[in-house]
């Protein structure tokens, strides 16, 4: 049986894949290159998901460049969004984009 693939890893060094449809919880996220876990939580399109354990304070890699640091411990399969991170340059509700 073939599984769509559902996410993606834009550099080996990743930390975090980007779902590429939503993904439901539960339900597994695969990408192209045979990496698959199961999501503890909705992803949505477009949106980040733990590849793996993030400690809290650990920078979150995706595309081989850092785009922010943990603001609590993340574990693997949970969305990576605002609510657990924050800006590397910005302090501020306002501008902060990820």
């Amino acid at each position: 049986m073939t599984h769509l693939v559902n996410m993606i890893i834009l550099d080996d060094d990743d930390n975090v894949g980007v779902a590429l449809r939503d993904i439901a919880a539960s339900e597994q996220a695969r990408s192209a290159s045979d990496c698959q876990l199961p999501a503890i939580e909705r992803i949505v399109q477009g949106h980040k998901i733990a590849l793996r354990n993030i400690a809290e304070g650990e920078r979150i890699i995706r595309f081989g460049v850092s785009v922010g640091i943990a603001t609590t411990a993340i574990p693997k399969g949970l969305l990576v969004h605002v609510h657990n991170v924050k800006s590397q340059y910005l302090n501020n509700d306002e501008d902060h984009y990820e």
